[in-house]
């Protein structure tokens, strides 16, 4: 990595500085630099479980952006797309002279040193699929790199230069930095429209994008695209590799058949290649949308030639990406989970797999990301909440817009209320969530803590009080 970065900038680079550090991909990234010879340090406005791994990687961060905070030292910026040139470490990196690199490009001369790429795409399922993937190289001991967006225990984290063999990546298509990768295997999970305050012209701009995301493809690589939707078809025509399709409809060149849910809702399911029978497989985690995703993962192996059977033992052994449907605990009867579902049609399949699952009421607490996502899908977000028993809102969190579309959790919650008629409050302290939870749940009651931001403390807390007030 060292070579590339100083053959872009034209300097000897040993000290980067990461703005934005304690975000999933910026941390991973700092991670896998440290491991390349860099020395690092970084800043970010909060402190974080990702922040207290890399000081405890020897990391100096900064916790708020301030002028002072950038060494003398330091050869090179990397800095987040939430980050723009009025921030005060950006500022500070001007007036030095510093070369900056956004991470998305960062990550794109990272995916350099790697013999094969394998870049998951998607609106939804990056991080599930991704990690399914470097699990399953993982099973078959092709000792796979990584950088996703959850913490896989298998790897220890999220972001892992192990061989240069294969390079698994989750591509997030939001400023379109999913074209900076050059990777050979590329996946497709979804598309739909999402980051609208970024994809200004919508669906036929996102299809864009992504229809460039598979022209990076060489004839000697593959994509593997989720057949039922006609969006992703549209866009995987006229790519120089082979497309292979998946999905429920047997129409595609792969499919599951005779899916079916024990009482926790994990699935298990057959596999069809083409008219061929593959492999039974079994989920530790619950979905039919996980399904989807192992199926393309099983896809992944297929093409690298890895046996059926160590793709059976791998998704298997598969618990899950953090924070993807993730059991937090059980008391008296109550189960929590939480879920970094922040996209209606995300929050709508992670509250069907919760229908899977044998319980008494279903509770969903959600924290919505960003004014523009609610303002721009709120019919879709009154929607999802559609077979939830009970709602509780939490105030919109957007650290990187102002509120210009003067939306606000209590319209979701008029909304709910009048075409569902669910009982929905919306309540703005985790604490007083908690407080509300703890008052009115029921012994064998699901609840749900869904959002991609802080919220997930809110199944933590809860827990800890449930435990607290049953063994009183």
């Amino acid at each position: 990595m060292k070579a590339q970065l100083e053959k872009k900038f034209n300097k000897p680079i040993h000290k980067l500085f990461f703005i934005g550090i304690g975000g999933s991909s910026m941390s991973g990234l700092a991670t896998m630099s440290l491991s390349q010879g860099f020395s690092i340090e970084g800043s970010d406005m909060i402190t974080s479980a990702y922040i207290e791994k890399l000081e405890g990687l020897g990391i100096p961060v900064h916790i708020g952006h301030d002028y002072n905070n950038i060494p003398l030292d330091t050869d090179c910026v990397v800095y987040s797309a939430a980050i723009h040139e009025d921030n005060p470490d950006m500022i500070k990196a001007t007036d030095l002279g510093l070369p900056k690199i956004e991470r998305s490009d960062f990550l794109g001369l990272f995916s350099h040193i790697f013999d094969k790429t394998i870049a998951v795409s998607g609106t939804h399922g990056k991080t599930t699929t991704s990690s399914m993937v470097a699990c399953l190289l993982h099973q078959a001991n092709l000792n796979p790199s990584l950088s996703i967006g959850g913490t896989l225990d298998e790897f220890g984290g999220n972001a892992v230069v192990a061989s240069k063999d294969f390079f698994v990546v989750e591509a997030c298509e939001y400023v379109d930095s999913f074209l900076k990768t050059s990777h050979s295997i590329g996946i497709i999970t979804n598309i739909e429209a999402d980051h609208l305050d970024y994809f200004t012209g919508g669906l036929p701009q996102i299809k864009e994008s992504f229809h460039k995301f598979g022209k990076i493809l060489p004839s000697t690589g593959i994509m593997i695209a989720y057949g039922d939707s006609q969006d992703v078809l549209d866009v995987v025509k006229d790519l120089a590799c082979p497309v292979v399709t998946y999905g429920l409809d047997p129409r595609n060149d792969w499919h599951p058949e005779n899916i079916e849910y024990d009482k926790i809702g994990k699935p298990s399911f057959d596999v069809f290649k083409g008219n061929d029978f593959y492999g039974h497989y079994q989920l530790i985690i619950p979905g039919e949308h996980n399904v989807l995703d192992a199926l393309s993962a099983i896809i992944c192996g297929d093409f690298l030639g890895i046996p059926v059977e160590t793709s059976i033992i791998a998704m298997a052994r598969f618990t899950g990406a953090k924070r993807r449907f993730e059991f937090r605990g059980e008391v008296n009867g109550i189960n929590v989970y939480e879920d970094y579902a922040h996209h209606p049609t995300e929050l709508k399949v992670v509250v069907d797999a919760c229908l899977n699952y044998e319980h008494h009421k279903l509770w969903v607490v959600f924290q919505p990301h960003t004014y523009s996502r609610t303002f721009f899908f709120f019919d879709n977000f009154v929607d999802a909440f559609s077979k939830a028993d009970f709602v509780i809102l939490n105030d919109i969190y957007s650290d990187r817009e102002a509120n210009d579309w003067n939306i606000y959790s209590e319209d979701l919650q008029k909304s709910i209320e009048e075409k569902y008629h669910i009982p929905t409050v919306t309540i703005s302290a985790f604490k007083d969530i908690v407080d509300y939870l703890t008052e009115h749940l029921c012994p064998n009651d699901l609840v749900l803590v869904a959002g991609s931001q802080t919220i997930n403390h809110v199944a933590f807390d809860l827990v800890e009080r449930l435990k607290e007030i049953h063994n009183s």
